[in-house]
């Protein structure tokens, strides 16, 4: 059954067509969460209008048909999209949150339970008769059966000042951190993290369209400042009596994962130190006991956290480590040793383990690294199976019980299409049709790979309708440059790849490459970033450059580059330190590496205070006065990733240095990834005004 309707005719594409509401490419189911039966799914269709509220809907596998189960008007004036959908683990009732309340929906009546307000974060319990929550920076425990009770579990929390189980900014956002707290597998006790944000910078966000301007405050460490104190507690629901288990602030150390071992009390967490050059998983066999390390790894220059393992029968265990130059996933017998189950090829992401079939279900860069594919892994270490064919990249949502996924598949030029797909093969419903009309406009996109030193580099270009091989056509550079980062996947780009398009369609060859450290799959030329932020990033977009200058076509004195946040500095970096370049647009970018937050800066970086001269080579600020061509600015107010401090601090520079070929626009009220839809067509078409006025 189609649960979404096919995209009809569309005009040719425009700003207002590519920022819509509703999309060129169609609405694709997303947030899906699947039932612990594995029978249905929740999710919604949400259009690119994030104010808009849209409903939950449920997909039944059974009857292929699909219904609303939650809809946000009836919960007041200003509804919402719900969210932190979570079913319980019986499968019969579903928590979600709307405007901050926590309500349980019985699924068999469609009656709701209200269970607190101003919730931020929620987890059932394993046995399914109580919820843990977190409001107003501490610990709840709301117990549903037989009649609601709620206990505080936690004390001392205060919102930006300690925060116990909630998390704050900088470790979902550089740590991927999901949750603040873990409840052990019977039940009994919560492991939670306690943040002591109090020495952390309180970085100021101002609303300048108030009348009296206003700020809100975000706790926010700059590299080499003070990072937020960590620690790992207990607390027994039943007594309320917490422990302190293990302290990272006293050592400056990063805590980003911690769990239960299934079916034991064992306690396990990942530390990392504040140098993020040694990391160690250590365990607790009782949360009272002592801490056992179970896996450590160090590297002279880094190492990435990795996700905590996936337990098997046995005590054997599954883990997705970077080992022998690339990421793979390894086997660890109870004696400690790997063995590594894929071939020469990067695992992104275990979803699920089938014990009976002996199988691992991966997501994988496979069969290229432009490609992301499921794989269906032999423990025994067989040859991998892949399960989604078709060429390109395949987001997954697989079931709880690893018989069924949710496919969203999509390539450079092929919209999206969303399938639900079963484990062995056969495709059972496509819930959201990829737009052939959509797909039939579009101009063809060449895949290429450019030789260089350090082998081939993905890259990809865009050529205007009617191509002329014996004109001189300017070019339009799309830039990101961190490591690990490409830009060249073969994935439908959406509204920014609809943009590319309109560029090409206004006579411009659009043009992108990956640069060595920023491809996925040769950890030793990600190294190339090590204390080089700037010059090692710079590095694909200059080999990009000479090899445009090698097509007869291009016209290499109209060249420009343009990205948003790491791609907005690597713009502005790029014109300050090169020629290469007559134009850039830099969106949201970092202009000095000492403005931006400690965990990612000082992993590749270190810290400032240790690496001076590293630090002024990399900034812009040092370099205004070497402003070769012409620079548009553009930068969100309230961007609490990047901050505005960061574009204020590169105009300054631009002052102070008599450079009046810069222009700068200030978008009110808008955070790192433009969020109002106006606000978005306004930017991408004056930046089409600037690419044809000075390019």
């Amino acid at each position: 059954m189609v649960v979404c309707a096919r995209a009809g005719a569309s005009p040719p594409l425009a700003i207002e067509q590519i920022f819509a509401s509703n999309p060129p490419w169609g609405v694709q189911p997303t947030k899906v969460v699947w039932a612990p039966d594995g029978t249905s799914f929740l999710y919604v269709l949400a259009t690119q209008d994030s104010t808009q509220a849209v409903p939950v809907r449920q997909y039944d596998v059974r009857t292929g048909q699909s219904r609303i189960v939650l809809d946000p008007r009836a919960y007041g004036d200003k509804p919402h999209t719900p969210a932190n959908l979570l079913w319980s683990p019986d499968g019969k009732t579903v928590s979600f949150t709307l405007h901050g309340t926590l309500y349980a929906r019985d699924m068999s009546t469609g009656l709701d339970r209200t269970i607190a307000k101003d919730v931020t974060d929620v987890l059932w319990a394993p046995h399914g008769k109580a919820l843990a929550y977190t409001h107003n920076a501490d610990l709840y425990l709301a117990t549903l059966l037989p009649t609601l009770h709620v206990a505080r579990l936690s004390m001392g929390g205060a919102p930006a000042t300690v925060l116990n189980g909630d998390l704050d900014w900088v470790y979902p956002e550089e740590l991927t951190t999901q949750h603040g707290f873990a409840w052990s597998p019977d039940g009994r006790e919560i492991a939670y993290m306690q943040m002591d944000e109090r020495p952390v910078t309180n970085f100021p966000i101002v609303d300048f369209l108030a009348p009296d301007n206003t700020l809100t405050y975000q706790r926010y460490p700059l590299a080499g400042e003070r990072n937020p104190r960590v620690s790992l507690h207990v607390v027994d629901v039943t007594t309320l009596a917490s422990r302190l288990v293990y302290d990272a602030g006293a050592r400056d150390e990063y805590l980003p994962f911690f769990g239960w071992k299934p079916e034991t009390h064992a306690l396990i967490a990942e530390l990392l130190d504040r140098a993020q050059q040694h990391l160690r998983v250590v365990q607790w066999e009782t949360s009272a006991g002592p801490a056992a390390t179970i896996f450590e790894q160090s590297d002279p220059k880094w190492v990435d956290d990795v996700p905590l393992p996936t337990w098997l029968p046995g005590g054997d265990s599954l883990w997705v480590l970077e080992r022998d130059n690339v990421v793979g996933l390894y086997l660890r017998g109870r004696a400690g040793k790997l063995k590594r189950l894929n071939g020469p090829y990067r695992v992104e992401q275990l979803l699920g383990v089938d014990q009976k079939k002996q199988l691992a279900y991966a997501v994988a860069a496979y069969p290229t690294r432009r490609d992301r594919a499921l794989l269906a892994i032999h423990l025994a270490g067989e040859a991998p199976q892949n399960l989604t064919p078709l060429a390109g990249n395949h987001a997954i949502v697989l079931s709880t019980t690893n018989n069924l996924f949710v496919d969203t598949h999509s390539t450079l030029t092929d919209p999206p299409q969303t399938d639900l797909v079963s484990t062995n093969g056969v495709t059972h419903a496509t819930l959201a049709p990829s737009s052939e009309t959509l797909r039939s406009e579009l101009l063809p996109v060449q895949m290429l790979s450019v030789d260089s030193t350090y082998g081939k580099l993905d890259a990809y270009m865009i050529k205007p309708p009617g191509f002329d091989p014996a004109r001189k056509y300017p070019v339009v550079m799309y830039a990101y440059g961190g490591p690990e980062a490409p830009t060249t996947m073969n994935a439908f780009g959406y509204a920014r790849g609809l943009y590319h398009q309109l560029l090409a369609r206004r006579g411009f060859i659009v043009f992108s490459i990956d640069g060595p450290a920023s491809q996925i799959d040769n950890e030793a030329h990600v190294r190339l970033m090590y204390h080089n932020f700037g010059r090692g990033s710079l590095l694909g977009q200059e080999l990009g450059v000479n090899y445009l200058r090698s097509l007869p076509y291009v016209d290499v004195s109209r060249i420009g580059i343009w990205g948003w946040s790491f791609g907005g500095y690597e713009t502005a970096y790029a014109l300050t330190h090169t020629s290469l370049f007559k134009a850039g647009a830099a969106g949201a970018p970092v202009t000095d590496w000492h403005l931006y937050d400690s965990i990612y800066t000082e992993r590749y970086m270190g810290a400032p205070q240790n690496d001076p001269p590293g630090y002024d080579a990399s900034s812009t600020l040092n370099a205004a006065a070497n402003l070769h061509g012409d620079l548009l600015v553009s930068h969100g107010t309230s961007d609490d990733n990047v901050h505005m401090a960061n574009s204020i601090a590169l105009l300054q520079s631009f002052i102070t240095a008599d450079k009046t070929n810069v222009e700068f626009m200030a978008y009110p009220r808008q955070r790192h990834g433009f969020l109002a839809l106006d606000d978005l067509r306004r930017l991408y078409q004056h930046m089409l005004e600037w690419w044809s006025a000075h390019l």
